[in-house]
């Protein structure tokens, strides 16, 4: 039996697959399930700067948001996510599983992050996801001061924390690279490709616009991860669009050292993981590898540049018109 177990921003799992943020993640309860199914590790049900409100103890001068919108979530509005019941869930699973627990935050307010980083570090969280976006909008607004946000965020939970950091990226990154490894300087230890979000749609008929979910796009997160393996300093873990093990294989032999899947278990259930662990031992024992360490990255960007410089097989990874033009 090939051994599964593989080492993701410091953290040892039992095997690759993570339970990706979502409500199969939001309770202890549901947290052991995925242990029982066969789980490596699982993330939280992302909670947001907005959900934490209810705390009631956060002068209102700290939020720029309607007044309106603030006195309804300390009245009631979303006290099922106040940060006690998150804090609480977490304290309750670590009595009831051995995997790890990476918690999810994302703020909008940058005092914010690592005073909630340290909530959930306290309740037992063994690792933290910082779920970073903002949509630039002001053409003012330079890529580098975008950049810097990153930095910036992961400097100031560093000060407040001593779990492993993680961040997930988004793809509209002027020079995605240079970002993750910014990142990983600075303290990250693990890359997350990538988030999705809700996407916009106008309706031609009633001339209005309105929100569609988003699809992951999985060719998009295994380019990155073979282009970004073995060139920084941290652990990578794809997000996204995996419907079997082949789709594991694949970001494993492109440099991954997990994958975080949610769409496939609300599809057909949590008993997908055993199966997709049946799928990745089979295909090792039928490739003769004892461990995930034998083959990972085999196919990454740097890797391919090295053994097969001349057959030009690392090209596919940036390769995304007919004629080849990159910069390095």
């Amino acid at each position: 039996m090939p051994d599964l177990k593989t080492n993701y921003m410091g953290l040892e799992l039992k095997n690759p697959i993570i339970v990706a943020s979502s409500d199969l993640s939001k309770t202890a309860e549901g947290i052991k399930r995925c242990e029982d199914a066969g789980a490596g590790a699982v993330v939280l049900k992302s909670i947001f700067e907005e959900q934490f409100l209810v705390e009631g103890d956060i002068p209102d001068t700290d939020y720029s948001m309607y007044p309106e919108a603030l006195d309804y979530m300390r009245s009631g509005g979303l006290l099922e996510y106040a940060p006690a019941h998150i804090c609480k869930e977490i304290e309750e699973a670590k009595k009831e599983v051995s995997i790890p627990i990476i918690a999810s935050i994302n703020c909008q307010t940058s005092s914010l992050w690592p005073r909630f980083a340290h909530q959930v570090q306290e309740a037992g969280a063994d690792g933290l996801e910082l779920n970073i976006y903002d949509l630039p909008i002001d053409p003012s607004y330079s890529c580098s001061s975008h950049d810097a946000q990153y930095v910036n965020i992961i400097k100031e939970v560093k000060k407040e924390i001593s779990i492993p950091i993680s961040v997930k990226l988004i793809p509209q990154i002027s020079s995605l690279p240079y970002l993750c490894r910014q990142v990983a300087e600075a303290g990250g230890q693990g890359l997350v490709f990538f988030n999705w979000f809700l996407e916009p749609d106008i309706d031609i008929e009633k001339k209005t616009t309105y929100s569609r979910k988003g699809k992951a796009n999985f060719n998009q997160a295994l380019r990155w991860v073979g282009l970004i393996a073995d060139r920084v300093e941290a652990d990578l873990s794809a997000s996204g669009g995996i419907r079997g093990y082949e789709g594991i294989v694949k970001q494993l032999l492109a440099g991954a050292a997990a994958v975080q899947i949610c769409s496939l278990f609300y599809q057909k259930g949590l008993q997908a993981i055993g199966e997709l662990l049946e799928g990745l031992s089979s295909w090792m024992e039928e490739h003769r590898y004892s461990s995930i360490e034998d083959f990972r990255g085999d196919l990454s960007f740097k890797k391919q540049e090295l053994s097969f410089r001349d057959l030009g097989e690392a090209n596919n990874y940036f390769r995304a018109q007919y004629l080849k033009v990159y910069s390095k």
